[in-house]
């Protein structure tokens, strides 16, 4: 009995899978661009740790739909797994509950067990929604995963905003795999946080190439690649 309970869990889960992935492409219709599309494309079969600047609530479940073919675990706030309506689809599906108000290192056990099974992370390093008008500043847990993994980092950053089925679309900007600058710093805080420190400012970067690619200036098309 207990295992045809299970099945049909599994099969639940799947199906909610499937209506998130359809749904959020069909509801916010992302528009999703690319600094170079090949460099990503081994990343479908090997992990990589997607670190995405945190707009609004409904960039976790955008980037769980966005994210799907790179078999991304998405990490999400511990509170949402205490809600009954998401738990079961959560916990049936590829995230990673984070206790922010305390020192979790579920987190990091649980990512570095899915990298292990060649599955990718995707870290909102801000740790919370943005107030202000730019980047604020990047949490270390995501160069501490990169180091003890020796996983590459992809920046991803996201700009405009979310409209349902008609009107502006949600902007959404891959750029190239990164790696740490060294191996041999181990673990110093100080290090961690000074690369953490390191990809802000390239994201700082990004953020004007993506006023540039979504219209707001004109740009050469060899610049940006589309999905």
């Amino acid at each position: 009995m207990q295992k045809i309970k299970e099945f049909f869990l599994k099969i639940y889960c799947w199906i909610c899978k499937i209506a998130i992935v359809a749904g959020m492409r069909v509801i916010f219709r992302p528009k999703i661009r690319y600094t170079n599309k090949a460099a990503l494309k081994e990343y479908r079969k090997k992990p990589a740790i997607f670190i995405v600047n945190h707009t609004t609530l409904y960039d976790g479940i955008v980037m769980f739909s966005v994210l799907n073919k790179y078999k991304a675990n998405i990490l999400i706030a511990k509170d949402w797994y205490e809600k009954k309506a998401f738990k079961t689809i959560l916990e049936g599906n590829r995230t990673i509950p984070l206790d922010r108000n305390g020192l979790d290192t579920n987190w990091v056990r649980a990512s570095v067990k899915a990298v292990k099974k060649g599955e990718s992370i995707c870290i909102f390093p801000e740790g919370h929604r943005s107030k202000i008008d730019t980047l604020d500043t990047f949490k270390s847990g995501f160069t501490l995963l990169a180091q003890m993994t020796g996983t590459p980092i992809i920046p991803v950053y996201l700009s405009g905003e979310y409209s349902k089925f008609i009107g502006k679309r949600k902007q959404i900007l891959f750029g190239e795999p990164m790696t740490l600058t060294s191996t041999t710093n181990g673990m110093a805080a100080d290090y961690l946080e000074a690369e953490s420190e390191r990809f802000r400012q390239h994201m700082l970067g990004m953020e004007k190439q993506s006023e540039k690619i979504f219209g707001k200036k004109r740009i050469a098309k060899a610049e940006v690649q589309h999905t």
